[in-house]
C-alpha cells in the first residue's frame, strides 16, 4: 500500500505514526501534508515543547536511504517528513499516490521566521561557512521583518565530537531556542539532530544548503525551474564537478529503483487480484 491512511480524520503530526497519512517511496515514509498544514504542524511542535525532528526528503535522501538502513529508519522515525523537490512528488504519483506540496528547507525557515515575528519564538542557526547564516538571517529580516534570533554558530569543518560537541551543547543550552536549523549536509545533519534530541529543542530540521541560498551566496534556480523539476539541472550547470556523480549516477540509480518498485507493486496487486 502506498499511502498509510490508518485514521479517517486529518493527521495530527507528532502523535503516533498510525495517525499520519504518509506515502512510501523506496521504504521511506513522507507525510501527505499541504504547505499550510506543514506550517501548522511546526506551530504545534513549538507550542507543545519537547523535541521534534523534521526531515526534508529529496532524491538524494532516497538515494542514501536505499543504501543505508540506519538513515532510512531515521527518516521514518522523524516527527515530520516533507517532500523537498518536484521529482519526489513525481515519484509518488508514478507509484500511484500523491504528495500535496513541495516543502523545502528555505520554506521551513520562512515558516519559522513568520512564527517568530508573530509570536516571539526563537530560532538558532547552526552550520554553513562563517558569516553565511548571519547573512541569511539579515536577508530574512528584510523579507519578514524583525524576528528573534537565539544564536548563530558556524562550527569548524570536520568532526563535531569532543570539545566541539560540548561547546555546541552549551550554546544551545544557554540559548534554549524554539527552532534549530542545522546546515551540516545530509546525512550528517540529520544524524546529529537525532543524537541531540536530549537538548529538548521543540523543532530541529536539517536544511542543507538553505543558508547559502537565503544569504545570496549561491544563486537559486529560477522559480520556473523549481516548479518544473529542473532545479537539479540548474545546479549541475553551476557546479558540475561537485554534483555530477550525485545527479548523473546516484540519482539515476534511484529512478531505476523507483521503476522496479512500481513493477513489483503491480505484480503484487495482480497476484492478489487487486487493481494496481
Amino acid at each position: 500500500m502506498v499511502v498509510s491512511t490508518m485514521a479517517s480524520r486529518s493527521p495530527t503530526i507528532g502523535e503516533s505514526p498510525k495517525h499520519r497519512q504518509r506515502v512510501e517511496i523506496l521504504g521511506m515514509q513522507i507525510d501527505r501534508l499541504t504547505y499550510a498544514e506543514t506550517e501548522q504542524s511546526l506551530a504545534r511542535f513549538i507550542a507543545r515543547g519537547g523535541a521534534h525532528q523534521v526531515a526534508t526528503v529529496n532524491i538524494d535522501f532516497l538515494s542514501i536511504g536505499s543504501r543505508d538502513p540506519a538513515f532510512r529508519a531515521l527518516v521514518n522515525e522523524a516527527d515530520l517528513v516533507t517532500a523537498d523537490g518536484t521529482p519526489v512528488r513525481w515519484a509518488a504519483r508514478y507509484l500511484g499516490s500523491s504528495l500535496p506540496a513541495r516543502v523545502t528547507g528555505p520554506d521551513l525557515i520562512d515558516m519559522a521566521v513568520r512564527h517568530s515575528a508573530a509570536h516571539g519564538s526563537s530560532i538558532f542557526f547552526l552550520g554553513a561557512a562563517p558569516g553565511v547564516a548571519a547573512a541569511a538571517a539579515d536577508a530574512l529580516a528584510v523579507k519578514h521583518g524583525a524576528f528573534h534570533v537565539a544564536g548563530i554558530y558556524a562550527p569548524p569543518m570536520g568532526r563535531l565530537d569532543g570539545p566541539e560537541d560540548v561547546h555546541i551543547r552549551r550554546l544551545l543550552g544557554d540559548a534554549r531556542p524554539d527552532v534549530l536549523f542545522v546546515a551540516f549536509g545530509c546525512p550528517k545533519q540529520d544524524f546529529w539532530i537525532r543524537d541531540h534530541r536530549d537538548l529538548g529543542v521543540p523543532v530541529s530540521a536539517g536544511i542543507g544548503g538553505s543558508f547559502d541560498y537565503l544569504s545570496g551566496r549561491i544563486r537559486r534556480a529560477p522559480r520556473w525551474a523549481q516548479r518544473s523539476g529542473l532545479e537539479w539541472a540548474f545546479r549541475l550547470a553551476r557546479e558540475p564537478r561537485r554534483l555530477a556523480k550525485r545527479y548523473l549516477v546516484d540519482d539515476v540509480q534511484v529512478l531505476g529503483r523507483i521503476g522496479i518498485s512500481r513493477f513489483t507493486r503491480k505484480q503484487e496487486a495482480s497476484s492478489q487480484g487487486e487493481r494496481p
